[in-house]
């Protein structure tokens, strides 16, 4: 039994008190983790679900008498079951008392080593530490005050903090990032090099390495404004345009493929191609979503605008024979959805579609209400066989290539059609129940004055009223360039995600964000000219840091699946620039199609490109749900069957098996060493080419020592040189002696299969 004597000595046994309670950032953390699965928003049809009849998300919850609320759910039930109500109690408890810890059972029931009674139960696996127990005292001591989540109020402009190093902020971003350090006593770390600096912003911004000259320009620019001509250069070139699509098509899961059981093919390159285009002009981020969501829906709507809406369509098909066409169309609906919600909002929506949220402020008629804009959706569920090539999944539009070719395309849009739009109980397509009306969740800004649909609801996401967009938009660009969002949880500006390390930071470059018409180039500006993106990334040991959440060191991060296929292909003169156009399939071993599990008739047959569509970017590589390229499935990039705006980073060996053996690789090594071998230094041009700096005399001795030993071996050894220079479709054009180019395509693949060439930093 928890004592008074227990209470006094379990506060004094702790050193750990906060000065001053802060809700969001002391106490909704607790809740959420630990307390909400069962005291939270989903209370189940008559609030049977909340344990003790108690409820913590919301203060009235929390301040109920317990055994009211006890016996106002046992009444509902009974009424619902056509039985008469019990006699009310007249005694009362309460979980908490404000002002009153000692007296509040949440208390004694946190603080009790009774097994039976302590909470949380043992059996949920979950703990609270000692601190938390006195955070959890102390705010009922002080009030129990509640405070809104702090993304679900909308974003203001703070005032800049006051620091004591003003010399070394450069923007904004700075001087927040410093205030944080210099709380903690922190310096930021040393400015990166030149050389480095521009390795990194190339990379981040185009997708590939800065080329030897302009590496040479821009150490030769010592004007004040080098830095800002490097950021500009790249902000206009087309593979600025490609590297933001690239993204992009993860998070709209875009695919060259249906997905489902048979795969099959069918043809969204032109709405790859329309965003391609989008950001060349760095078309306004809210036009940008805007023409996607809605874009059919525009007065006058042009021909751009409708294949737009095809974002809303890039989810898989099912052309499965016998599949209930209303069951698949809830689904499609279902994604439209749950991407909305992820890439618009951070909100984990998906979790509402059969029961409230369990932890996030969203009930089952939220999620209704929003499904119903993607509900009025004219496709359909099963498109049936002839949707193998025709897609007739409808609708769709015809357009004609720029090529001239005779057949035009059928690309799939968006077109409504009027529908009602029900709860789907438990989330079952044939079980509807309340009939609800296209809305925006509750929590979120008023939807009131908007048409209801989809333009509508475009028009309601980017007002300053939406608490959500902005800053998950500029979040997600923070996580592009620094490997990490302000929010570590991208997906995620719920409860259940983490709070902003630079909550004041995120605000003020939402806000403006907003303010400067939602101009992406002058964000990205802002961004990789900071001081803080220019520190050096060495590890620093006196921190205790390791994710690099406070910024005391430049952003440092492996390359993306892409990044890292491209760089060789860039370096070694081998890419083919072309923008825009259909999906090309190069390199792949064979067999990987072959094992998947379908019918002949419905067999998909990997034609592998010829000539230079080998060495397109692999923005084009054709995108099969089920069977990714090796290249990209192995350096973890996504199926893309669903929205995904973070990728998982691992480290196995299989990305070396692929690095060391893909014919991407080794002739790209071949190439380089082509390059370079007509020069007085070739393995130093060839370091260089890669790695953007000159090799260190260590370095330079070992593959000097490596050189020799291959060198010896392909003179011995014929056959190996032969099998080595046959590797790839391009052909040999070095007339020289054959031995010393592959001494040196070996040297090259060594350096392609370095830590520091597949990471960016």
């Amino acid at each position: 039994m928890f004592t008074r004597l227990m209470f006094v000595a379990a506060l004094s046994c702790s050193n750990l008190i906060a000065k001053e309670i802060n809700f969001n950032r002391d106490i909704l953390p607790i809740l959420s983790d630990r307390c909400f699965a069962c005291h939270g928003p989903d209370g189940g049809e008559f609030g049977e679900k909340w344990k003790a009849g108690l409820r913590l998300d919301t203060p009235e919850g929390a301040l109920a008498n317990l055994r009211e609320v006890k016996y106002q759910v046992q009444t509902a039930k009974r009424l619902s079951q056509g039985l008469k109500a019990k006699e009310k109690p007249s005694s009362k408890r309460y979980a908490m008392i404000p002002g009153n810890a000692e007296e509040s059972s949440l208390i004694e029931r946190i603080m009790t080593d009774d097994e039976d009674d302590i909470m949380p139960p043992l059996d949920s696996h979950l703990k609270l530490s000692l601190q938390e127990k006195d955070l959890l005292r102390q705010w009922i001591a002080e009030g129990a005050k509640y405070d809104i989540h702090w993304s679900f109020k909308a974003p203001e402009k703070a005032a800049l903090p006051e620091i004591e190093n003003t010399s070394w902020p450069r923007n904004e971003i700075d001087t927040h990032v410093l205030a944080q350090l210099e709380k903690r006593e922190l310096k930021p770390a040393p400015e990166a090099e030149k050389r480095t600096w521009l390795r990194r912003v190339s990379q981040d911004i185009s997708g590939l390495p800065p080329t030897i000259s302009q590496i040479k320009d821009f150490l030769e620019d010592q004007s004040p404004k080098a830095y800002e001509k490097v950021v500009d250069r790249l902000l206009k070139s087309s593979d600025y345009a490609e590297r933001m699509t690239n993204i992009w098509m993860d998070n709209a899961r875009y695919a060259d493929s249906n997905g489902y059981q048979f795969d099959n093919a069918r043809t969204m390159w032109p709405w790859r191609d329309w965003v391609i285009k989008a950001f060349a002009e760095n078309k306004a981020w809210d036009e940008f979503v805007s023409e996607q969501v809605a874009g059919d829906l525009f007065p006058k709507a042009s021909q751009d605008q409708v294949i737009a809406t095809g974002f809303n369509r890039n989810h898989g098909y099912s052309i499965e024979g016998g599949i209930i066409d209303e069951e698949y169309r809830v689904d499609y609906a279902k994604d439209k959805t749950h991407t909305f919600g992820t890439l618009f909002l951070g909100l984990t929506m998906e979790c509402t579609s059969c029961h409230d949220h369990k932890y996030d402020p969203l009930t089952m008629k939220d999620y209704y209400s929003l499904y119903a804009f993607f509900n009025q959706s004219s496709e359909k569920g099963a498109p049936g066989e002839s949707g193998r090539k025709q897609k007739s999944a409808a609708p769709f539009i015809s357009i004609k290539t720029k090529d001239g070719e005779k057949n035009s395309l059928r690309v799939m849009i968006m077109k409504d059609e009027k529908r009602d739009t029900f709860i789907l109980q438990q989330g079952l397509y044939d079980k509807p129940g309340e009939k609800v009306s296209a809305e925006t969740p509750a929590v979120l800004a008023s939807f009131k004055g908007y048409e209801k649909n989809r333009l509508g609801l475009a028009k309601w996401l980017k007002s300053p009223e939406n608490p959500l967009f902005a800053r998950v938009t500029v979040n997600r660009i923070w996580h592009q360039f620094f490997g990490r969002g302000i929010v570590k949880s991208v997906d995620n500006f719920g409860l259940q995600g983490d709070t902003p390390t630079h909550p004041a930071l995120l605000d003020s470059l939402a806000v403006d964000f907003r303010e400067n018409n939602w101009d992406l180039h002058q964000l990205i500006r802002k961004i990789v000219l900071s001081a803080t993106y220019r520190q050096d990334s060495s590890f620093r040991k006196n921190i205790e840091d390791p994710e690099n959440r406070l910024l005391a060191r430049g952003p440092s991060f492996r390359l993306a699946a892409e990044l890292i296929r491209d760089q060789a292909l860039a370096v070694s003169g081998l890419m083919n620039k072309k923008v825009g156009g259909p999906s090309v399939m190069p390199y792949q071993a064979a067999g990987v199609w072959e094992d998947l599990n379908a019918p002949k008739s419905h067999a998909e047959t990997y034609k592998q490109a010829n000539g230079d569509d080998l060495y397109r970017k692999s923005l084009y590589t054709y995108w099969r749900r089920a069977a990714l390229h090796p290249v990209m499935a192995v350096f973890d990039a996504p199926s893309r069957d669903v929205c995904a705006v973070s990728r998982e980073l691992t480290n196995t060996p299989l990305q070396a098996l692929v690095s060391l053996h893909d014919p991407t690789f080794i002739e790209a090594a071949r190439c380089l060493a082509e390059q370079s071998i007509v020069s007085p230094k070739p393995i130093d041009l060839a370091f260089q080419s890669v790695l953007s700096r000159t090799a260190s005399p260590k370095e330079l001795r070992l593959l000097k020592q490596y050189y020799a030993v291959r060198l010896k071996h392909y003179q011995n050894n014929q056959a190996a040189l032969e099998r080595l220079l046959k590797v790839g479709k391009k052909e040999v054009k070095y007339q020289g002696d054959l031995a010393p180019l592959a001494a040196l395509t070996d040297c090259c693949h060594a350096i392609f299969n370095l830590s520091e060439t597949i990471t960016r930093n």
